[in-house]
């Protein structure tokens, strides 16, 4: 009796679960998108106001973003760490940064998505009222 038990309780798990073609198709796609997504990257979007154009990049290192920083902006600043997105204005150009998670769509273009960040809360102390 017990060797029936033990029968069917085997036939039962081998019937559902999946044979190991679609263990190891799944593990591969599985590992494959977690390479494509996990790359860390910056988002940057250009507004010129001068000539009314506006430009989008999606790069991966500091240094192609120092770069276009530098093309845009003709001066001795270095951008340091991006931490949360920026915005810098200037009356010509709006430029927006932000830290983003690159990676690749089924047709081989690059994609992004935005870094969720906590919500920031500043307490104000209360000032008090001056009477003259």
């Amino acid at each position: 009796m017990k060797t029936l038990y033990v029968l069917l309780i085997s036939v039962f798990c081998l019937s559902f679960c999946p044979t190991s073609i679609k263990v190891e198709k799944n593990s591969n796609s599985g590992l494959a998108k977690v390479e494509k997504s996990s790359n860390s990257g910056f988002y940057i979007f250009v507004e010129d106001f001068t000539d009314r154009t506006s430009h989008k990049y999606i790069v991966e290192t500091k240094d192609s973003v120092q770069n276009i920083f530098n093309s845009y902006f003709n001066s001795e600043l270095e951008l340091g760490n991006v931490d949360r997105p920026i915005t810098i204005y200037n009356g010509k150009r709006n430029f927006y940064i932000a830290r983003v998670t690159v990676f690749e769509d089924s047709n081989g273009k690059k994609k992004f998505r935005h870094l969720k960040y906590p919500k920031v809360y500043a307490k104000r102390p209360r000032l008090k009222q001056v009477v003259f």
